[in-house]
């Protein structure tokens, strides 16, 4: 088994991405590195999240550049602007002291604004609008691995001869 090291930097994932496995006549793994895990049915994240999505309520998976705090910092920049250009208003009225204000405060709420935590992320889309989780990562490939990965769990999930919601049953009893 050959392990492909990705980056040391990838966010939730240590960076090593194993084949495509099976355990042992168990479920199909496509992605495990130690905290991110994806099988056949699940999608795993260890700690400090400890969480587990059913691939079968999983209805989208997508993976780009983090746009989670954008709006709010367009807001922040817009607040910081006007905070500024009100300081040069006072200072054109003569009020020294408002300038100060104004510069200091709309220079603060500019440097303030939000950063995000990892440039690339994974959202995982379950219906609805506000059913969505995202995992944030430094590393564009992981975020590649993790989404392909997924979208392969999908695809074998709703394939056809897979009635069952639990692997191994073959269908529901009353």
């Amino acid at each position: 088994m050959t392990i492909q090291r990705v980056s040391r930097w990838s966010g939730i994932g240590g960076g090593k991405l194993p084949p495509v496995s099976s355990h042992g006549g168990g479920e199909k793994v496509f992605f495990d590195d130690g905290r991110v895990k994806v099988t056949e049915s699940l999608v795993t994240i260890g700690p400090p999240w400890n969480k587990a999505f059913a691939v079968s309520q999983i209805r989208g998976v997508t993976y780009g550049k983090n746009r989670s705090q954008e709006l709010t910092n367009s807001f922040l920049q817009l607040v910081g602007m006007v905070l500024i250009l009100a300081g040069i208003l006072c200072l054109a009225a003569g009020l020294t002291v408002g300038f100060v204000a104004g510069l200091v405060t709309g220079v603060c709420v500019l440097r303030g604004r939000v950063r995000e935590d990892a440039p690339y992320s994974v959202s995982l889309d379950f219906g609805g609008a506000w059913a969505t989780k995202y995992l944030s990562t430094r590393s564009e490939v992981w975020a590649d691995a993790v989404a392909n990965a997924i979208q392969e769990a999908m695809r074998q999930g709703r394939a056809p001869g897979r009635e069952g919601f639990i692997p191994g049953q073959d269908r529901l009893r009353n």
